[in-house]
């Protein structure tokens, strides 16, 4: 808290002010509120959609590269604030409560997973401990960063087999979470990038970071299992 929510038109704008009214009838100016409490009270609430009855999608962004917001069916500020940001944290959703405990949760996709009132805990009066976070597996990337989080392990191992770019660069890039259709994008460019310096030229506009764009070139040149 505060959550920015930016909007389109006046009557989205005064929507977004009376969401204030209702966020402290939830108690969320309470010194003791706990995150996960008011975000059960919010994702609750029968009062918000009836106040902010704006169709999505809503853009919900935790960490971008100068912001953190709640973009209203605005995809072109919110694409410029996760473009090419290595660490941005961020989610669509199609309604306002959804985006709203997204922030509220600080982007934690896994405590809005478990978002019942099964796991969550009392408020401060019949406190009880709250759930074990479950541990991130992996990241899943695009060029443009962090698209997906996978919970919980899987027997699937890393195939350097699938791609010609050579062992370590394949393995560094399936670790990393980038779906296959992006590595074969990759290799296609450096596969016609006859430079560093191109290659850097060509994917950094894409999303990928300068510093990680160069050190996949240096993988990719010093593996002795380079298929091309």
């Amino acid at each position: 808290m505060p959550i920015v929510v930016k909007c389109n038109s006046l009557v989205e704008a005064n929507a977004a002010l009376g969401l204030q009214a209702i966020f402290k009838r939830l108690g969320c100016e309470k010194a003791d509120q706990q995150p996960e409490v008011f975000a059960r009270a919010v994702a609750s609430s029968t009062q918000i959609p009836d106040l902010f009855a704006t169709q999505g999608p809503f853009y919900a962004v935790y960490n971008g590269k100068t912001q953190r917001a709640i973009f209203v069916r605005n995809r072109k500020d919110y694409e410029a604030q996760v473009h090419g940001h290595m660490y941005a944290k961020h989610r669509r959703f199609e309604t306002i409560k959804e985006a709203l405990v997204y922030m509220i949760l600080k982007g934690d996709m896994a405590k809005m997973r478990t978002l019942d009132t099964n796991d969550l805990p009392e408020p401060a009066s019949q406190s009880q401990p709250l759930p074990k976070p479950k541990i991130i597996y992996s990241h899943i990337r695009d060029l443009t960063g962090i698209v997906d989080t996978i919970y919980g392990s899987t027997s699937s191992k890393p195939d350097y087999a699938l791609y010609n770019l050579g062992r370590h660069a394949s393995n560094y890039l399936q670790a990393h979470g980038y779906t296959g259709s992006t590595i074969k994008e990759i290799e296609n460019i450096w596969a016609s990038s006859g430079s560093v310096d191109n290659f850097s030229a060509r994917l950094v506009p894409l999303g990928m970071a300068a510093t990680e764009v160069q050190w996949l070139w240096e993988l990719i040149h010093h593996d002795d299992n380079c298929g091309f």
